[in-house]
């Protein structure tokens, strides 16, 4: 069983969508798909997440954030609709929209419904279970991933041989509240539940075929690495290479599971 994780420009738009479902197709042992919020669908658009931290931002300075979670409920909507999902997404954003406004909602939660409607779509589209993560990434009170608690959690809400989808990010505290990892942290959520199912490798596709060996904003069609070591990758993500979250690495590694970094848009690239 593979666990494969999508970043935020493989969720960008219902185009997107596709290119996952053919990836998902073409392997049927990639039954665990993580999923983080519908990133930038071109240059100049918005992330939803950074979209979510503005309406936030807006109502706790006494500012109508309407407009901004208008325009989140209407990529959502938009995507909905290209799918021609049977899902109604619409009463539950409506729902979001009011508590927003009636302060209700704290800024973890409020960040994290960019995954949740993520992953809620996804699950639809493909047929496979929505698994929300707050079921199961148990963090202690101190912040960190009780992960003997979370591992435990994950595998007895898995249905054998489902499919499931579970939106990236987040998690939730001993009390029941949201509680979000840092900016990228679907990657996280990615490794801990190939961890908690010894997968056969964790696969986290994004827009890039692996890790390059030189920045492709300076330098023209640089070469992927095929192969590097925990340390070095670890050590990559520390130094600022922003392929992937440098807090995934340990759960993986301590299984001893391979990780392979691939591009959505060029599925048959080896990636990293």
């Amino acid at each position: 069983m593979k666990v494969t994780k999508f970043g935020g420009s493989s969720m960008a738009d219902a185009g997107q969508y596709r290119k996952v479902r053919d990836i998902l197709l073409a392997d049927p042992d990639r039954k665990v798909v993580v999923v983080s919020a519908a990133g930038k669908r071109f240059s100049g658009d918005h992330k939803l997440t950074d979209l979510l931290y503005l309406c936030y931002s807006h109502v706790k300075y006494g500012v109508d954030c309407s407009p901004i979670f208008d325009m989140i409920t209407s990529r959502y909507l938009d995507i909905q609709k290209d799918l021609n999902l049977n899902l109604d997404l619409a009463p539950e954003l409506e729902d979001l929209k009011k508590r927003v406004a009636a302060k209700q909602v704290s800024r973890e939660e409020l960040v994290s419904r960019g995954e949740y409607f993520s992953a809620k779509l996804m699950a639809s589209y493909l047929g496979f279970r929505f698994i929300d993560a707050a079921d199961w990434v148990c963090f202690d009170m101190d912040g960190k991933v009780n992960l003997e608690k979370s591992y435990a959690a994950l595998q007895g809400l898995m249905t054998p041989g489902m499919g499931a989808v579970i939106p990236g990010f987040y998690g939730a505290m001993p009390d029941g509240a949201i509680h979000t990892f840092s900016r990228g942290g679907s990657d996280i959520t990615g490794s801990l539940a190939a961890a908690a199912l010894d997968a056969e490798v964790y696969e986290n596709w994004t827009d890039v075929s692996g890790i390059l060996m030189a920045d492709p904003r300076i330098v023209d069609d640089p070469l992927s690495i095929p192969e590097v070591t925990y340390d070095e990758l670890r050590e990559l993500s520390y130094s600022g290479a922003q392929v992937l979250h440098e807090g995934t690495i340990f759960p993986v590694r301590e299984k001893n599971i391979p990780l392979n970094i691939r591009n959505t848009n060029d599925p048959d690239h080896p990636g990293t």
